[in-house]
């Protein structure tokens, strides 16, 4: 990802994910007329009658419940000067109704955009910008946000870029959502595997035999033999364990489903059970540094640059080994653990580009630079997969047969068959389907986020359950390596990719509109500070966006499922949004979108047949218009 790109913390939210919640508009005389002072502080008009603010919601009942909560103390708190009015709506169609409204410039006071579309808004000048309210506010603090967070709503309509210093906010996050693998710990336990809680940097204390893990356990308690490596789920003297604060590398991921789905059909007989499901490609692409799109320097385009399809390409990926300071590659300064960018490791002499449709037959004929070649050879760069090799992997998962009884290969692997085909997925593979999977017990392994919390504590009473990492790219020296250096031995890592996945987040907005914009700032700002942030919190469905108040007991709740809830503070760190904000809207995206999540995961079209499908190769066109009159 190039590195503008890459400073926009890149998110997923979608309605059936994270309820969206708008405001209606309200009466010709709403009241108000207030304004915000230097210092934050709300000003009222004199003689102004109580400022009414809608706002509309859609959620599950919890949400509701925890909004009423969050209305009834703001409106207690300014009796007399403001009152919001909160308004239950249904999900279905809240997108298109919130379009519809501002486009007809009927939208209300205050609501919530989903990242996928507030580029958009943002541009048609629907969103009010709130930045001047931001800076003057003494409770909401974007210096004590997650960074990632806040920058992906920091946005520059005429650039069309985000995170930079001309960025303007036109919204706020409500909450931050990470993605990690919820397991089902009783069927672990069923299947033989020993579940421990050791972070990796604790790793040689618990070695040592009486250092007790977050579970209170020590090594010597649950007799374990040899060395704990930086596994995630490993055998030592013939035991299996699962290590829920270490990333799994995919071979163990793939292992440790088999496992528990072998018990889940031979021993408790779920005919359907499956070891393992995700809907997500990002951390696996992204663990290696690809991505399905790159930003590529270009004099053609006004703005220097152009964007290139890249979801199959097949260069390696290369990162700076553990063992070296620095180098410096296309003139970029890298450090130790950091994988270098696209448009530095190729060779840009010889780019033809995959700015058309037949630009796709140029995959495999770029060359990698010679900067980096040679660094690699001296050591100092280690090689990852391919974006393709990591995409292959993601699609691996799925069934191993077809509708006919054929062997479904990816890139001429076999799948693995730990997770069914997303139309078996309940309701058709949507959110809905996946989490009542999980409830029922029919997944060992769900890969979702935060949002998930709520339900699965009212819902799961037939088993433990509890978080894990997202699985990451790792090998690991082995038995007959003849190049295992000094200081390191069988187990220990050779090479890793870094920890990635997405996060979900929606924004809170102000219509342009709005007649109480002043009084509509105030609610937000209610919302996201201090008192909104612990609500949220505590019912379960939210992240607090202060790092303070996230890693305190209002939300890792030590007292209730998931006890490892540290796995998401973790993922908050590192996590981004998905593809579908990378640009000002979605449209690149739908084409191959389809095509992929129905007929190459439902088995009826092979990776190579994807490639060449016109709605995939109309990908290239599609992105040159996002460049071409900038």
């Amino acid at each position: 990802m190039g590195k503008k790109l890459k400073a926009v913390a890149l998110a997923l939210a979608c309605a059936c994910m994270v309820p969206f919640a708008f405001a209606g508009c309200g009466p010709r005389d709403q009241g108000g007329g207030g304004e915000i002072g230097e210092d934050g502080e709300y000003i009222p008009k004199p003689d102004s009658k109580e400022a009414q603010v809608k706002f509309w919601i859609s959620g599950d009942d919890i949400e509701i419940d925890v909004f009423r909560k969050l209305t009834d103390s703001f409106n207690k708190q300014y009796k007399g000067l403001i009152k919001v009015n909160l308004a239950q709506k249904t999900a279905q169609g809240y997108e298109d109704m919130l379009s519809q409204s501002l486009g007809g410039g009927t939208a209300a006071d205050v609501f919530y955009v989903g990242d996928s579309g507030y580029k958009s808004y943002a541009e048609k000048g629907y969103l009010l910008d709130i930045t001047d309210y931001i800076s003057k506010s003494q409770s909401y603090k974007i210096e004590d946000m997650w960074s990632n967070v806040v920058t992906r709503y920091k946005y520059d309509v005429n650039t069309y870029l985000s995170g930079t210093e001309s960025g303007r906010y036109y919204g706020v996050p409500k909450d931050i959502g990470p993605t990690v693998i919820y397991y089902n710990e009783t069927y672990f336990n069923g299947a033989g595997i020993t579940v421990i809680s050791v972070a990796a940097e604790d790793l040689d204390k618990f070695n040592e035999g009486n250092f007790a893990d977050d579970r209170g356990n020590t090594k010597n308690k649950l007799g374990i033999t040899g060395t704990v490596k930086e596994k995630g789920f490993f055998n030592l003297g013939g035991k299996w364990y699962f290590n829920n604060q270490v990333p799994m590398s995919w071979e163990e991921t793939v292992a440790c489903a088999k496992m528990v789905q072998t018990y889940m059909r031979d021993t408790l007989k779920i005919s359907q059970g499956y070891g393992y499901f995700t809907e997500w490609w990002f951390n696996y692409g992204w663990s290696v540094g690809g991505n399905c799109i790159q930003q590529i320097p270009s004099d053609a385009y006004d703005c220097g640059y152009y964007y290139d399809f890249t979801l199959m390409d097949n260069t390696p990926n290369y990162i700076v080994a553990d063992d070296v300071k620095e180098v410096t590659v296309n003139n970029v300064k890298y450090t130790a653990g950091q994988i270098i960018e696209y448009k530095d490791k190729i060779d840009m002499s010889g780019y033809a580009g995959h700015t058309t449709a037949d630009g796709a037959a140029n995959y495999g004929s770029y060359k990698v630079s010679t900067e980096v070649t040679a660094l690699k050879t001296e050591g100092k760069l280690n090689e990852l997969p391919s974006q393709r090799r990591a995409f292959a992997e993601f699609l691996r998962i799925g069934p191993n047969k077809n509708s006919k009884g054929e062997t479904i290969y990816m890139d001429g692997v076999e799948c693995y068959n730990i997770a069914p085909r997303p139309t078996d997925v309940g309701t058709g593979g949507t959110d809905a389907g996946k989490i009542s999977e999980f409830e029922w017990g029919n997944f060992a392994m769900l890969v979702d986020g935060r949002w998930d919390v709520t339900s699965f504590r009212k819902n799961i009473k037939d088993f433990e359950w509890d978080v894990a990492p997202l699985p990451m790219y790792k090998t690991y020296y082995e038995v007959g390596d003849d190049d295992i250096p000094a200081g390191k031995e069988v187990g220990d890592i050779k090479v890793h990719g870094i920890e990635a996945g997405h996060s979900g987040s929606v924004a809170l907005c102000i219509s342009k509109n709005s007649r109480v914009a002043p009084e509509a700032w105030k609610f937000i700002e209610f919302v996201g500070g201090e008192e909104g942030q612990k609500l949220q919190a505590e019912a379960g469905f939210a992240i607090p966006l202060q790092k303070k108040l996230a890693n305190s007991e209002v939300f890792l709740q030590p007292d209730k499922a998931p006890r490892n809830s540290k796995v998401f503070i973790r993922a908050t760190e590192y996590e981004q949004a998905g593809d579908w904000w990378f640009l000002q809207d979605k449209k690149w995206i739908d084409g191959w979108a389809g095509i992929l999540n129905d007929d190459v995961r439902n088995g009826k079209m092979t990776l190579n047949e994807f490639y060449v499908n016109e709605k995939y190769k109309n990908t290239f066109t599609l992105l040159e218009k996002y460049t071409k009159n900038k």
